[in-house]
Formats: C-alpha cells, sequence, structure tokens
C-alpha cells in the first residue's frame, strides 16, 4: 500500500476508535426528539432501533429513523405482543397513510410484519436479546441477517450502529463490515483504496483488509463525507477535510 495510503488508512482508523471511546450518550438519529428518544430505549423498546434499520433502504436515513415513532403515533400502541396481533394488510395501511411512512409502504410493511413474529417466536418479545449478553460481531450479524429483508449490508450496519453509538459490548468486531452504498464506493474510490467503478464486495474485502479486526469502523466518516461534500457530480473538494489524501482531489480519474 502506498505510504499516503497507509497514513489515511490509520487517521480513518483512529479517528473511529476515537467515536468509540466516547461516554455513552443520548444518540440523535432522526432530528426529531420523540422518534429519538424512542430509539435510544434499548431497554423499553429495542424493536424501535431495529425496525428502523430493517426499513433502512430507498428512503433518507432520516426518513427510516423517523419510522417507528410514526407507527407508534398512528396506531396508539408499540408493544411487541400488540404489534404481533396485526395482520400483514393492517401493517400496510399503517405505512400507506398519508403522509406515507416510507418510499416503499408495503414491501416494508411485510419485513416489519415478519420481524414482529420473529420477535415473538425467537426472542421472547425482546429485540435486545439478539445483541445482550455479549456475543461475537458473527452471531449478531447472523441473527440479524435471518430477519425478513435483512441484507449483509443492513446487518453489518446494525452491529455497527449498536457498538459505535449505543456502545453495546461484542466480543468482537471482526464480522461487522463496512456498509457499502453508494456514497463509501465513491469515497473509497476517489480517496484511491478501489478503483473507480468497483462494486460492493470489492470495498467490503478491502476495508477487511485494510483493518481486519473492525472492517466497519470507516463506515460512518466515509459515509457522511459522502453525502455532504463528496457527492457524484460537482464535489465540494475545498471544504472536504481529507482533501489532501485524496487522488480525485488532486486531479486523478
Amino acid at each position: 500500500m502506498a505510504s499516503d495510503l497507509s497514513e489515511l488508512r490509520d487517521l480513518l482508523v483512529e479517528e473511529g476508535q476515537e467515536l468509540l471511546a466516547q461516554p455513552a450518550g443520548f444518540v440523535k438519529l432522526s432530528g426529531d426528539l420523540s422518534a429519538d428518544t424512542l430509539l435510544n430505549d434499548l431497554s423499553g423498546n429495542p424493536h424501535a432501533f431495529l425496525f428502523s434499520c430493517l426499513v433502512n433502504r430507498q428512503v433518507k436515513a432520516e426518513r427510516a429513523w423517523l419510522l417507528p415513532n410514526g407507527i407508534r403515533e398512528r396506531l396508539k400502541v408499540f408493544s411487541i405482543g400488540e404489534l404481533a396481533e396485526l395482520p400483514k394488510e393492517r401493517w400496510a395501511e399503517v405505512l400507506e397513510e398519508k403522509p406515507a411512512l416510507h418510499r416503499q409502504p408495503r414491501p416494508m410493511a411485510e419485513v416489519l410484519f415478519h420481524a414482529t413474529q420473529r420477535l415473538v417466536t425467537e426472542y421472547e418479545s425482546d429485540a435486545s436479546l439478539i445483541w445482550s449478553g455479549k456475543p461475537s460481531s458473527a452471531t449478531v450479524v447472523c441473527r440479524l441477517l435471518e430477519f425478513h429483508g435483512a441484507g449483509p449490508k443492513i446487518a453489518s450496519m446494525t452491529a455497527n450502529i449498536l457498538v459505535r453509538n449505543f456502545h453495546v459490548e461484542l466480543l468482537d468486531h471482526y464480522s461487522i463490515d463496512i456498509s457499502a452504498d453508494s456514497h463509501v464506493q465513491r469515497v473509497m474510490a476517489r480517496l484511491g483504496f478501489v478503483k473507480a467503478g468497483a462494486g460492493p464486495q470489492i470495498v467490503i474485502y478491502t476495508a477487511r483488509d485494510l483493518n481486519p479486526t473492525f472492517p466497519g469502523i470507516f463506515d460512518l466518516t466515509l459515509w457522511e463525507i459522502g453525502r455532504s461534500v463528496c457527492t457524484p457530480v460537482a464535489p465540494s473538494c475545498s471544504d472536504c477535510r481529507l482533501a489532501e489524501w485524496c487522488r480525485y482531489a488532486a486531479g486523478a480519474t
């Protein structure tokens, strides 16, 4: 690895470790106090966090984080026992009610219907049992992958947020991959870690090679840069704090 990339890797790892070392506190995810209060209630309503992660696709992240509170406000109930009694069609009605809670209300209604049933049958109606007891990262990711509609990206993202933001203790972080969405793929390529056009699997395995003990440690920094300044068209390189290491900013393509 070129020396500049080694330095950049070390910088990103250091930033990730600093995030992990921060004291636990109220995690702001949606920008709405009521919604964030519900998401932070990992002891009383851990399924709120799980629901948001499972539907975090095809919409801006903030909209996905708002969804559980929207369900609670519309149904006036939110316990798993009560939610488990809802048929699929009722879930669809709740998500489709204007304004729709998701861009794809019916597919996400099915995701949440199956998630609720699984929590009842496999986790004693308590989503926190997915990650409590300091299991290995592989165990947590595997448990998340068993939920209807959850792929590797969502499973790793969920585990990563639990560790990074909520300071949930796991035995290790080996199996928490980088969530290679379009933002992360673009930034990884422009920085020079992967070739332009590299797909998700190349990005994932590159991150594993860069930091085997916690491949997903780069995730938040790269995602935030990709979303804010390293845009697909006319990126604001002068506003990017990684510009001095960036091959794209230096004129490379």
